[in-house]
């Protein structure tokens, strides 16, 4: 007679199951104390790259280190400052946007009660509280990215520290097991995947940008620059970054001007997806990822009830270093098999 048992001891599971749900507490109730922290590795893993580099030319550690840092604060100061100008833009014609969607939304409750006999009753006075819950999600958003620009010297502090003391955090990682081989390998894979994957979806988003961009152009798209900012900013979070952005970007593109600039907003935007899945991404990124969909896609959501947006958008870069953690530690080998991706 066969064994029907799995063996696969109880205690295990339940082990397992109390360390995702103590790791998922702790990540949750420090996040004010962890998230600076973890955008600050992931960055300070990023501008590492350049530094190499100018060390190769001959360029001494400290100097390597500040032009990486300054470099970063470029970035960051144009970034702001073009999203600032566009967010000021909307927000001087909100008044106009806000009349325009109750107005759309009106006609098309209308639409609806002639033509598919659906009984709305004060359908104008849902549809403004549509609209102003629509403002409120919008407002959520934007409090969150203020508090993440709230936090951005703690954050620049931890970079500059981390920089530094490379050397030092390495030996400390390696000290923790007796194969420090094994350890310097999964550091340095880990780091190939964060900047293969932030690097490559980088070039990638300003791709999408320029054809985005051109397309609403051409199209007479209204606020095509920030619907095509938008969009193409959020392509970094996995699968539900493009749904969320293009249609943002088509219901904004609709409620304000109509049916036409929204239906060219579509084909430009599933035109841009088309070429980012079968050319850009095979091409810049390959499969340094490797991951698999339904692991992701649980992870963006996973990491987006921790952290936010934030947490939305450097879901994958953690996921990849865990399954470079898996695949380095004895025992956890059926974890990496979970989140590699199976061909």
């Amino acid at each position: 007679m066969s064994n029907s048992k799995i063996s696969i001891s109880g205690s295990y599971l339940i082990k397992a199951i109390l360390i995702f749900g103590s790791i998922s507490a702790i990540l949750y109730i420090g996040s004010s104390l962890l998230l600076p922290l973890f955008i600050a590795a992931i960055i300070a893993v990023l501008l590492d790259k350049p530094a190499k580099k100018m060390k190769k030319w001959g360029v001494p550690n400290w100097l390597a280190i500040t032009l990486s840092v300054i470099l970063m604060l470029v970035i960051f100061f144009l970034f702001t400052w073009l999203i600032g100008s566009q967010i000021n833009t909307m927000a001087g014609d909100w008044p106009t946007i806000k009349e325009k969607a109750t107005g759309k939304l009106n006609d098309l409750s209308q639409w609806a009660n002639q033509n598919l006999n659906w009984d709305y009753k004060d359908y104008i006075d849902n549809n403004k509280r549509l609209v102003q819950k629509m403002e409120s999600v919008a407002g959520v958003f934007l409090s969150s990215i203020i508090n993440l620009l709230s936090q951005s010297f703690v954050i620049f502090i931890y970079i500059v520290l981390l920089l530094m003391q490379k050397v030092m955090f390495i030996r400390f990682f390696k000290k923790l097991t007796s194969n420090s081989e094994a350890m310097g390998s999964l550091l340095s894979n880990s780091s190939k995947i964060i900047t293969s994957y932030l690097f490559g979806k980088g070039k990638i988003m300003i791709l999408l940008f320029g054809i985005y961009y051109l397309g609403f152009i051409l199209g007479s798209v209204p606020y095509a620059l920030f619907l095509a900012l938008f969009a193409s900013l959020f392509s970094i979070i996995p699968y539900v970054g493009n749904i969320i952005g293009g249609g943002v970007a088509v219901l904004l593109s609709f409620l304000y001007a109509g049916a036409t600039p929204a239906l060219i907003v579509i084909a430009v935007i599933a035109a841009a997806q088309l070429l980012e899945n079968y050319i850009l991404t095979p091409w810049i990124i390959g499969d340094e990822t490797n991951l698999n969909p339904f692991i992701t896609v649980f992870g963006v959501i996973l990491f987006s009830a921790l952290w936010g947006i934030v947490g939305a958008i450097i879901a994958l870069p953690i996921i990849g270093v865990l399954k470079v953690i898996f695949d380095h530690t004895k025992g956890m080998e059926a974890f990496a098999y979970l989140i590699q991706k199976k061909d």
